[in-house]
């Protein structure tokens, strides 16, 4: 059997874009051709490929080949690209990378840059919880993940990182109120806390780790799903809460924020995943990616 690249071009255009329409306005072609492309894609396969939802995402089957569609598209655009040939049928290439917000916040754009001076391809960026990133990967969303996973998904490679570090921290005012006595079970219970998301696990993790195993998080809690907001409200004093390092170490200097005690931070492990194909493109973007993470906490050796 073999499938039209038209058709899958159209199906990858639908899942990235969300909707026909978007799709269409991205392809340069009528909603009617795109709506026909994965009917007919549909037909052939004999299998839904497509929900036709708000946003429109991709069946389990239909994954599958919108990995293929987003593989393909870097093999064409590498293999025009080294014979020096600009096509001006084929879409500019932009490659889907899954990204967590604190990387993005603090050494990925390193990354992005070194790349952009390598290569007139972009990046099409997806953000998400470091925990959750790879389920973008497994699904053919992404042909590259920051991720927290240490086992290569299937079909990818996997290069470790280094540690990003959260540093828990509060103004002194805060710490003065509600830790005077002491970072314990009682004190974490009733101060207020900062949590990103429902999927951010971080000051559960900490907070067990201090108190002990079993310790639900059940203090007042704020939710702030902003890198930025984040450190906003904790210079404010609206709660405790774990900070990637880099964005509050100069308040920390300063005395605007304080460790809730000594040594009061967690490293999370980064990965780099990113799909197997022998291609000059994802190997720039790697190498690029490896160069930034230079940033990141190295365990001593």
């Amino acid at each position: 059997m073999r499938i039209d690249h038209a058709q899958l071009r159209a199906l990858a255009a639908v899942v990235r874009e969300g909707s026909f329409e978007r799709a269409a306005q991205s392809l340069n072609v009528t909603a009617s051709a795109v709506s026909q492309r994965i009917k007919a894609l549909e037909d052939r396969v004999g299998r839904l490929l497509v929900k036709r939802s708000s946003p429109a995402v991709a069946t389990p089957e239909g994954q599958v080949l919108v990995q293929l569609a987003e593989q393909t598209a870097l093999l064409e655009h590498d293999a025009l690209h080294r014979m020096g040939i600009a096509d001006e049928d084929l879409p500019h290439a932009s490659i889907p990378v899954a990204v967590n917000h604190d990387s993005l916040e603090t050494w990925f754009p390193e990354a992005a840059r070194s790349f952009a001076a390598q290569t007139g391809t972009t990046l099409d960026l997806r953000l998400e919880d470091q925990d959750h990133t790879v389920a973008l990967l497994r699904q053919g969303a992404v042909l590259g993940a920051v991720t927290t996973l240490d086992e290569p998904v299937q079909g990818c490679q996997i290069h470790a990182l280094g540690s990003i570090r959260y540093a828990a921290t509060c103004t002194p005012a805060f710490h003065a109120q509600h830790f005077a006595k002491g970072v314990n079970a009682q004190s974490l219970a009733q101060a207020p806390v900062l949590v990103f998301n429902r999927k951010d696990d971080l000051q559960a993790r900490f907070a067990r780790r201090l108190a002990g195993e079993d310790l639900p998080l059940t203090a007042p809690t704020w939710w702030i799903p902003s890198t930025r907001a984040f450190v906003q409200a904790n210079l404010g004093g609206l709660g405790w809460t774990m900070n990637p390092l880099p964005l509050v170490k100069r308040h920390l200097e300063a005395g605007r924020l304080v460790l809730m005690k000594q040594h009061a931070w967690e490293d999370v492990p980064l990965y780099w995943q990113h799909w197997k194909g022998d291609v000059q493109t994802m190997s720039l973007l790697t190498r690029a990616v490896l160069g930034a993470s230079a940033a990141l906490v190295r365990k001593k050796r």
